[in-house]
């Protein structure tokens, strides 16, 4: 059936509960679980959605209407007609559809899913988002070969996977999904470079399956108060890993940096790129529009130097004139990109009337390094013990 007609139907918002909505992380570890769910957004901002299945059940929410579908089916979705004709109507997402199957295969276009899919409008678009929502370990497994790589070692999938659980847990019991959203949005997190990437249902492998069930329900808490927070990997650190408040503004309970030079055998040993004079001076205007750092315009104007600098330095300490400039290095990697500058562990020199980046490692550098992770599996270090590694301020617990 065509969607646009059956929205005529639709007058009322209908909403429903994340799980485990208003609890503080504080309290998560008192709670036992028996088949947590977790709702991820894998469509964004589409233009019409189209899902197919076997024996289908679709549900459209505000007039509450059920319809079975014997057989294969395919449904069709004109989101951008619906929220067209609706334009100026819709100030907070709603839930349109929901479509599931009694094989628990369903598929987007043509990647298929466990579990039910979800069709809502976007918040600001003609269009819809789909978010899957799937028990939380089957999740997991589909993940690991997208976080990491399901034919790696079984302990550094394990490792992954309690990391990724822990994060999925803790945006679904914070609702931290969308500052503009909050609580309004209807998915947990979304699949992506920003949250977690999430595979389909051909992700899963031998091992991604056995790394998820052996480290069911387990998460990383804060020793002493044993709180959920935010459990960050990365690709590769190049020697150490970092504070969250080193890279980001905010400080996160329980992390430390660490030493790892597990991961300096293991992919691309070193980066470098140009940085050019015109660059640096567009970086120095957005930094002081930030509030990072504040000097005269015309300053500019003089040549800019750089103060001897090396790895293990936090700052970039940059010279117009007599003026020096102090900017946290992450600001660096934050304004020009992860494809220049490819990691926080760098050093940046002079280079003529340009700038050489010099850098080791891929990511922001916060939490677990995944080849560290990977090159200590190979060494015999079960998960536990490389969980203690990268997080030595957090601890193991069994949450169901």
């Amino acid at each position: 059936m065509v969607f646009s007609k059956l929205m005529i139907l639709f007058t009322v918002l209908f909403f429903w509960g994340t799980s485990f909505a208003g609890l503080r992380p504080s309290q998560y570890r008192h709670i036992s679980l028996s088949k947590p769910k977790i709702k991820v957004r894998i469509g964004d901002k589409l233009k019409k959605v189209t899902i197919s299945g076997t024996d289908l059940k679709r549900t459209l929410h505000v007039n509450n209407n059920h319809k079975k579908f014997p057989g294969r089916k395919r449904i069709r979705f004109n989101c951008k007609s619906f929220t067209r004709k609706n334009k100026g109507k819709i100030t907070k997402p709603i839930l349109l559809a929901s479509v599931s199957s009694q094989t628990g295969l369903i598929s987007l276009d043509r990647t298929k899913y466990q579990g039910r899919l979800h069709v809502v409008t976007s918040p600001s678009e003609e269009s819809c988002d789909v978010i899957q929502e799937v028990d939380m370990d089957s999740y997991i497994s589909g993940l690991l070969s997208k976080e990491m790589n399901g034919a790696w070692p079984v302990e550094a999938l394990k490792a992954q996977a309690v990391a990724a659980r822990t994060y999925a847990f803790y945006k679904q019991t914070t609702q931290q999904v969308s500052r503009k959203l909050g609580h309004q949005a209807y998915y947990d997190l979304e699949s992506s470079e920003k949250h977690q990437v999430a595979g389909d249902f051909f992700a899963t492998t031998l091992n991604t399956d056995v790394a998820t069930n052996d480290t069911a329900g387990y998460v990383l808490v804060t020793k002493g108060k044993g709180n959920l927070t935010e459990t960050f990997f990365h690709a590769k650190c190049g020697g150490k890993t970092l504070r969250p408040s080193s890279v980001w503004s905010n400080r996160v309970e329980g992390y430390k940096g660490v030493k790892c030079p597990y991961c300096d055998s293991h992919g691309k040993k070193n980066w470098k790129e140009t940085i050019t004079k015109a660059r640096m001076i567009k970086f120095l205007k957005w930094a002081k529009r930030k509030g990072h750092v504040r000097f005269n315009n015309s300053l500019l104007g003089k040549k800019i130097r750089l103060a001897k600098d090396k790895f293990s330095s936090g700052n970039l300490r940059v010279y117009l004139g007599s003026k020096v400039l102090i900017l946290k290095k992450p600001l660096v990697r934050r304004y020009f990109g992860r494809f220049t500058v490819a990691s926080n562990n760098f050093k940046m020199v002079s280079k003529g009337k340009d700038f050489r980046v010099y850098g080791k490692g891929l990511g922001h550098g916060v939490g677990m390094c995944q080849l560290g992770a990977l090159d200590l599996a190979d060494r015999g270090w079960d998960f536990k013990k490389i969980l203690a590694h990268y997080f030595p301020g957090h601890k193991l617990v069994k949450i169901y």
